[in-house]
């Protein structure tokens, strides 16, 4: 807002001065303004300026008179009174915030000839303030007038609205001769986002002495309208920005101009300051956005293209409307995110979202700690992965640990090869424009190689995927770069792809089921995952985890492995691997009482094979081996399996040796070594 001394009339203080010596000076001062206005008026042109008068006053003068206005005559246009109540409306946190003010202004202005007036930005009448009905009835003024610089001409409000500046203006300054008798002082009133939203005006026509400190009130009550307008309307905004916090964002106003952003989108911008910048500076031009602020409809999951140093980069963007409890829009919310179409088929994330490091791998058997090892060290490497391990083993897990050792803070996209529909999976994979095929998007949409452009990609289940989609993923392997269905422009990606299956690739490749050139593209390096019946020292371990975690979930407290679970989860198979071990630890911790879970509390499909375990030679069960490397814990239940082998025996030594699938030398050895019985 320009200094007080800059917006006050020059011919205010001329006059002052001039009434201070000699009351003819400044009425000659008044012909001598007027006398240039007409000359103005009737050239169409500025010729000459009085340094007591401000440019920007002759140049209205000249729209004035353009415009047609009637320069001997005040002539407001009305609105309807239907239409009027619609600008009240409009405008009803305007007018609510400066109700309390305009009372105290009433008060103030009492038996004065002075009348105030708030309008909004066009110049409607908004609310008006008079003392004296002799002043109404001489300027037919009301609420509802349109009073602005096509109306009326030349007046303080009209230029304050024009130049979004304080005004003050003297008699033969006003275009309207029917103002000649008047001072006017105007102050614009701005919206939290830096938009006009009206003025505030006090048009006085008698001691003139007062006029400059009259704008001074003017300005004192617009600031603390202002502020109470602005204050509703942040927290309106506030409300908006938080309902999708977790989001990069950023919002946009009528002009055009980033008025805030949230950390998120710095990042996703890579620019550490985006307030203030023009939207076309970041974003491009984007008519997506000029529509909601035109028409107010907010748009969901938009395909948003643009261009950083030359790259092409496509964003999912839903726009959202800003408006306040009446509906006036004054600005837009863009949110960015990944589209809930992709989501339904990958799990799209950051870094965050790959929640598993090396850290938390439970790993103390011999081949799972050479598999470890494997992939901390191929984490090191930008190479293809290929991750092999019966279903339920952990490849993902293994996935998202090497994802969060090397690329963390990009995102990490996975894919089941198998979930997607032959139809669909090239478009899903490689992405398509819009009109690429019937049921296509119309904006188009990215696949999931973009998706993944500075992360990771893993393609679980790619035995599974189509012979004739192999060569397209070769092709993009082996060029960096990928087309969308329906394109014909290349769009350059950086990504680590990580690749797992259950099945035999080579097989397939010798089946004609895969491409060699890809099964060698995709193994550079190679994890064997090994399955859990093989993995006897992590059972338990992670029996206790998985338990760990569900009593946390359900809050509740930690329940305890009996022996004979102990004793039955590591004699079990687990054909569903660490997976089915997650669900059946889930299962008892839900039906367990007491603390405690026993073989009943475990699925039907393990606790009935409980049974089997204790009924002599009807089990042919994996044997229980020596082994250097046992811990404690396991010794104990091979003693229990001794234990109760024996006790269902009678102490047979034959039938127990048969029953735990040892030789009776083995079986002596260790009844000695236990000191189980006198042997």
């Amino acid at each position: 807002m320009q200094p007080l001394t800059q917006v006050i009339s020059p011919a205010i203080i001329s006059r002052e001065r001039a009434t201070q010596n000699n009351t003819k000076q400044a009425m000659g001062l008044f012909d001598q303004i007027n006398q240039i206005k007409l000359d103005i008026i009737d050239k169409g042109s500025i010729t000459c300026l009085s340094e007591c008068i401000r440019p920007e006053v002759a140049e209205s003068w000249v729209r004035s008179r353009n415009y047609g206005v009637n320069q001997y005559q005040l002539q407001y246009p009305m609105l309807g009174k239907s239409e009027f109540n619609k600008f009240v409306m409009k405008k009803q946190n305007l007018i609510k915030a400066a109700e309390p003010y305009l009372s105290q202004l009433d008060s103030i202005l009492t038996c004065t000839s002075c009348y105030a007036m708030l309008t909004d930005e066009q110049g409607v009448v908004l609310h008006l303030i008079f003392r004296n009905d002799a002043i109404s009835e001489y300027y037919h003024i009301g609420t509802g007038c349109v009073v602005n610089e096509e109306t009326i001409g030349t007046c303080s409000h009209a230029l304050s609205i024009l130049y979004k500046v304080p005004y003050q203006m003297w008699g033969p300054e006003h275009y309207c001769q029917s103002l000649y008798r008047t001072t006017g002082s105007s102050a614009p009133v701005f919206d939290s986002l830096g938009n006009l939203a009206g003025t505030l005006t006090i048009v006085s026509d008698e001691d003139y002495r007062q006029n400059v400190h009259t704008l001074g009130l003017v300005l004192s009550m617009a600031w603390v309208i202002q502020d109470q307008f602005q204050l509703t309307s942040h927290n309106e905004l506030l409300n908006s920005i938080l309902e999708f916090e977790d989001h990069g964002l950023i919002t946009v106003n009528n002009s055009s101009v980033i008025t805030e952003a949230n950390v998120k989108a710095q990042k996703l911008f890579d620019l550490p300051k985006l307030k203030g910048k023009p939207m076309e500076a970041v974003l491009g031009d984007q008519p997506l956005i000029r529509n909601v602020l035109h028409s107010g409809r907010p748009i969901d999951d938009a395909e948003m293209q643009i261009i950083k140093d030359s790259v092409p980069k496509v964003y999912q963007c839903s726009i959202y409307p800003i408006k306040d409890s009446l509906e006036n829009i004054y600005g837009c919310i863009l949110r960015f995110k990944i589209s809930n179409r992709a989501q339904r088929l990958i799990q799209p994330a950051k870094g965050k979202d790959a929640q598993y490091t090396f850290k938390e791998i439970i790993a103390s058997c011999d081949v799972m700690k050479k598999s470890l090892v494997q992939a901390k060290h191929m984490a090191n490497s930008d190479v293809n992965i290929l991750i092999q391990g019966e279903s339920g083993t952990g490849k993902d897990i293994f996935a998202q640990a090497i994802h969060n050792s090397s690329r963390s803070a990009g995102p990490f996209v996975a894919v089941n090869c198998a979930a997607i529909p032959r139809s669909l999976i090239e478009s899903e994979l490689f992405g398509y424009e819009g009109g690429a095929f019937t049921g296509a998007e119309r904006g188009g949409k990215r696949g999931k190689i973009e998706l993944a452009n500075g992360g990771t990609l893993f393609l679980d289940e790619i035995g599974d995927m189509p012979l004739e989609v192999q060569p397209v993923l070769l092709r993009v392997l082996e060029e960096k770069k990928v087309m969308r269905l329906g394109s014909n422009q290349y769009i350059p990606v950086d990504f680590r792809l990580i690749t797992a299956t259950n099945q035999n690739l080579l097989d397939l490749v010798n089946k004609s089921l895969f491409r060699q050139d890809l099964y060698y593209r995709l193994s550079v390096f190679r994890i064997n995952i090994p399955p859990l019946r093989e993995r006897n020292e992590d059972i338990i371990q992670l029996a206790q985890h998985f338990i760990h975690s569900a009593a946390q979930r359900l809050k509740i407290k930690e329940p305890v492995l009996s022996d004979p679970v102990k004793l039955l989860i590591l004699q079990y198979l687990w054909p569903g691997n660490v997976r089915q071990l997650e669900n059946a630890m889930l299962y008892a911790v839900h039906l367990c009482k007491g603390g405690v879970i026993w073989p009943e509390d475990l699925p039907d499909d393990i606790h009935l094979h409980s049974a089997d375990i204790f009924q002599k030679k009807s089990y042919e069960t994996k044997p229980i081996m020596p082994n250097s490397k046992m811990n404690l814990q396991i010794k104990e239940i091979e003693i229990i399996s001794i234990k109760q082998a024996l006790q269902n025996t009678g102490n047979n030594i034959r039938e127990t040796a048969e029953i735990l699938g040892l030789s009776k030398s083995t079986l002596y050895r260790k009844i000695r070594e236990y000191k189980l019985m006198d042997v």
